[in-house]
């Protein structure tokens, strides 16, 4: 492996852990582009870089993929694992046993769990049994030994998701909601414009939610999420009632606290699971029904995740757009779409684009390109599923010969998707010269990157285009831009 490659990824991994939200998903998904990355993260856990190395295993093995690649290391290596002498490194190796191979690995962990002295991470191994396809088998005999108070606290909550997970699968949800939802947005003027669309009536709530009527939702595709407010933190017994009125009765949940400062997330979550525990609701990460939400003026909200609205997203490539961003973003672009438009993806990658193209107005042809087979496969299934015809091509769009288009889309690759910066140059100086030459006079193209500063220099440069309008995204601290750029 080049050594350059290698401190590439080792440096990003020790920025890893302190990165939270869309920046982190982006760093993992970074890292990930890299041959073997999981594998070459998994020999960091002998190194300095054991805590972040873990942390990062726990989080890329929730995909199957890798944690196939990553099982028979953490089978061969379990004994290794539960014996590491960094009490926090050993926490997280626990969740990684726990991720991989519960079954293969339970007769390891219940004897760590008898003999593990630190009491903080014995919830990490109940929890790791909790994976296995008989917990109780593990569980049902193990007594909490008196301690710290909040510590057996943790492991009285640890049992109870453990053995939550043999009672039943995350039930289908069939439930009464209010009137009311508050929808918030990644672009907000995105979904403005869809409602005003649409003619639904809204009215704007805190920075980026707006109150529609729930029966809208089913109409829109720019929202990000639907919160239904269930009360306050503190106010527990409120929340159950205001959640047995949807019809939650009986549903487990999980509490998603990214809204919240890190340093108060792991006290408020322990708060509310405890408090909502008395009223029948279990809070349990790994199968739930729905979600509950904190926000930081101790606000109360459930989420019920719709998997209707962009059902089509059967498959997905590292670095894959977001749906809604997608259709953000071609809401944006709406005005300066042609009707029955030639469309071209040169990076196409898993067609979240070309799809969301050819929702929001007719087109006469989607043609989407790109270099990895990977991306084609899934791409394919995406179109597939969503019944739009979309001709894909298997090719490096620089080397490929084509006619002319009306409109080219592109969610653009950017400087961390490729081997250095000076690639990146390159590549968008040989893309912006092409655009020139396939887009029909008049044409449009919809450009999204985070490299912002080096397309707008290079489409300055070249004579044929013009930028017509730049719209910045906030897409977890990270802040891409959209160009709508002009074939003079």
């Amino acid at each position: 492996m080049p050594t350059i490659i290698k401190s590439n990824i080792i440096a990003k991994l020790k920025k890893y852990p302190a990165m939270a939200g869309a920046a982190k998903k982006e760093m993992l998904e970074d890292m990930l582009l890299q041959p073997s990355a999981e594998k070459r993260i998994y020999k960091e856990i002998d190194s300095e870089n054991q805590r972040a190395a873990l942390r990062f295993l726990v989080d890329v093995c929730k995909k199957k993929k890798y944690r196939e690649s990553i099982t028979p290391m953490v089978i061969r290596d379990v004994d290794k694992l539960l014996s590491i002498d960094d009490n926090k490194a050993r926490k997280v190796a626990c969740m990684l046993i726990g991720t991989c191979a519960p079954n293969e690995c339970a007769q390891n962990l219940l004897t760590a769990l008898e003999t593990e002295k630190t009491q903080f991470i014995k919830p990490s191994i109940i929890l790791a049994l909790g994976n296995s396809d008989n917990p109780e088998k593990y569980l049902k005999n193990y007594i909490i030994k008196p301690g710290e108070a909040k510590h057996v606290d943790a492991e009285k909550a640890a049992i109870r998701k453990a053995l939550a997970k043999t009672q039943s699968k995350p039930k289908t949800i069939k439930i009464n909601l209010p009137e009311m939802v508050i929808v918030t947005a990644l672009k907000l003027s995105a979904l403005i414009s869809e409602l005003n669309d649409k003619n639904i009536s809204y009215n704007r709530v805190g920075y980026n939610g707006l109150n529609i009527k729930t029966v809208n939702l089913k109409n829109l595709r720019c929202y990000d999420e639907a919160l239904y407010s269930i009360g306050t933190i503190q106010e527990f017994q409120n929340a159950a009632k205001v959640l047995d009125s949807f019809g939650c009765k009986g549903l487990v949940y999980r509490i998603e606290a990214g809204q919240l400062p890190i340093a108060k997330r792991r006290d408020t979550i322990k708060e509310i699971s405890r408090g909502l525990s008395s009223y029948g609701y279990i809070d349990n990460p790994s199968s739930y029904s729905f979600e509950i939400r904190p926000m930081p003026d101790n606000k109360l909200f459930a989420v019920f995740k719709d998997k209707s609205r962009f059902a089509y997203r059967v498959a997905a490539i590292p670095a894959s757009i977001n749906p809604a961003t997608a259709a953000s973003v071609m809401q944006i672009c709406k005005p300066y779409m042609k009707a029955n438009a030639d469309v071209l993806d040169p990076f196409c990658g898993s067609a979240t684009m070309l799809i969301e193209r050819g929702i929001i107005k007719p087109v006469k042809s989607l043609a989407g390109v790109d270099i990895s087979e990977i991306a084609i496969d899934a791409a394919r299934s995406n179109c597939k599923a969503s019944g739009q015809k979309v001709s894909l091509i298997r090719s490096d769009f620089m080397n490929f010969s084509i006619t002319k288009f009306d409109e080219v889309i592109s969610n653009m690759p950017v400087k961390n998707r490729v081997a250095d910066f000076e690639s990146d140059v390159r590549l968008y100086n040989l893309f912006v010269k092409k655009l020139g030459m396939i887009l029909n006079s008049g044409g449009v193209a919809f450009l999204y990157t985070q490299e912002k500063k080096l397309l707008r220099d290079e489409i300055n440069r070249n004579d044929l285009l013009e930028i017509v309008k730049e719209e910045i995204f906030d897409s977890g601290g990270i802040y891409p831009t959209l160009f709508i750029v002009k074939r003079k």
